[in-house]
């Protein structure tokens, strides 16, 4: 009784400290009955090399075991811990694989997720092996799952061993020691399954990890530009890690010199990022802005208060502008604005004021500048010419004018001295000179004007004399 006990407390894990850790994922699913040498199945070779692989392991190096497809057929969630993580006397954990009956499917990126869960927090590396037969049947994404071993906080390495797969096929596993710095072995015999385990259990643990906080940044004016997709490979031109949409991007590098490449709404750049031991860093990534091409064709100078023809080209995306702003106003900030929807020319109504300005295209996503041109506003002339004679009361008459002709613009009548919104009766410019106007019905002295719709100030006045019909 005494030595049955002493067995099983030796046969438990033990508590962990620090130490690296690892992993193994088993693939017990049905395929494992296909022969492999002579009239041995895969199964069956491998309980013999895993029997010895544990029996001969370091019994103070921790380990777990996970396996699949050995409990039910059809099932997606066949997943077990068949060994939880700690320190194991070997021959029992043969005796374990040996008790592994395939029958199941192949659902090894839940498996190697339910790996990653059994490395203790306080692990300073650990190693995932994974032994399969075959690829992922149960719609996992295994490269998406190394995406985030890859970005993990400890030394993670995911290893793959395919063991009797079609020449090539382990292949579109690869990414999963691409991006963790792990292994990818083939073994088509029990000779090469022993040596690749070999090799797994002997290689160099990865240098310990980094924190790293990216973010991205205008290379002009070094505002943060928000959330950026991120591409970050290493000395070797091997992609490392990879984001999207992140602010910022979170990742754990193992000391050395990387390129981080990244693009943000209208920005992409490039950097080198070199990670040193025990340095947490935040380092500002600077993205150039990705201008589109546009241009703007107008005259240098126009009359304040009228309408002004734009040609334009860019890339006339929704919402993008013909604007007028004053010089170094921000985007945004205008004085006159038409959709370059409406096609080119574009008109554009100006103020009725006086100086430099600068006439704009600006994309509206991102919201920007893309071409500028100077533009001075000039005091609008105008005048009219009244009939000569005295105008019989109440009859229709022409007026001779020239002005800025703006879109609304008017040629008014109205009492001599009244404000200048005031009218007795008024026409648009746009019906052109002369412009056409109907006497009042009372005798007088009258006043023509010409306003500018823009601001309502009156530009030109005339006197006119209304009397009796003789």
């Amino acid at each position: 009784m005494r030595n049955a006990v002493f067995a099983a407390a030796l046969c438990a894990a033990t508590p962990l400290t620090a130490d690296p850790v690892t992993v193994i994922v088993f693939d017990a699913s049905g395929s494992m009955w296909n022969r492999l040498e002579g009239d041995l199945s895969r199964i069956e070779v491998a309980r013999d090399v895993m029997g010895n692989y544990f029996v001969d392991r370091d019994p103070d190096a921790p380990y777990a075991i996970v396996a699949y497809g050995h409990n039910r057929r059809g099932d997606c969630g066949d997943i077990e811990v068949v060994t939880p993580m700690g320190r194991h006397i070997g021959a029992g954990q043969a005796n374990r694989i040996v008790g592994l009956i395939p029958q199941g499917m192949t659902p090894l990126t839940d498996a190697l997720r339910v790996a990653r869960d059994q490395i203790p927090d306080t692990a300073e590396a650990a190693d995932i092996v994974l032994i399969t037969d075959g690829l992922e049947t149960c719609g996992g994404d295994p490269c998406a799952l190394a995406e985030r071993f890859a970005a993990e906080g400890i030394a993670l390495r995911a290893h793959v061993v395919g063991f009797g797969m079609a020449p090539g096929e382990v292949g579109a596993l690869s990414c999963l020691p691409e991006q963790t710095g792990g292994l990818l072995l083939e073994a088509t015999t029990g000779a090469e399954l022993a040596a690749a385990l070999a090799q797994v259990t002997s290689a160099e643990p990865v240098a310990v990890t980094v924190e790293m906080s990216l973010f991205a940044t205008s290379a002009e004016t070094g505002a943060q530009l928000g959330a950026a997709d991120w591409q970050i490979t290493g000395s070797d031109g091997a992609l490392v890690a990879q984001a999207e949409k992140r602010d910022p991007f979170d990742v754990a590098l193992p000391p050395g010199e990387y390129s981080v490449a990244a693009t943000a709404p209208g920005h992409a750049g490039e950097t080198v990022l070199t990670v040193m031991p025990d340095i947490v860093q935040r380092v500002a990534v600077p993205l150039t802005e990705d201008r589109p091409e546009a241009s703007l064709e107008a005259p240098e100078t126009a009359p304040a208060g009228g309408a002004l023809e734009i040609g334009w080209s860019g890339p006339d995306a929704d919402g993008d502008r013909i604007t007028l702003a004053s010089p170094g106003a921000a985007v945004g900030e205008t004085l006159a604005v038409t959709l370059t929807r409406n096609g080119s020319p574009a008109t554009l109504r100006l103020p009725d004021e006086t100086g430099l300005f600068e006439l704009r295209y600006e994309q509206y996503a991102p919201q920007r500048i893309l071409a500028t041109r100077p533009i001075t506003l000039a005091a609008t002339e105008a005048s009219i010419t009244p009939p000569g004679a005295v105008l019989p009361p109440g009859k229709r008459f022409e007026i001779a004018w020239t002005g800025p002709a703006g879109p609304k613009d008017e040629i008014v009548l109205a009492q001599p001295g009244s404000p200048d919104d005031a009218r007795i009766t008024a026409t648009l410019t746009r019906w052109g000179s002369p412009a056409k106007l109907k006497a009042p019905d009372a005798a007088g002295t009258y006043e023509l004007r010409y306003r500018v719709g823009a601001s309502g100030r009156i530009i030109a006045r005339a006197p006119v004399t209304v009397g009796a019909t003789e």
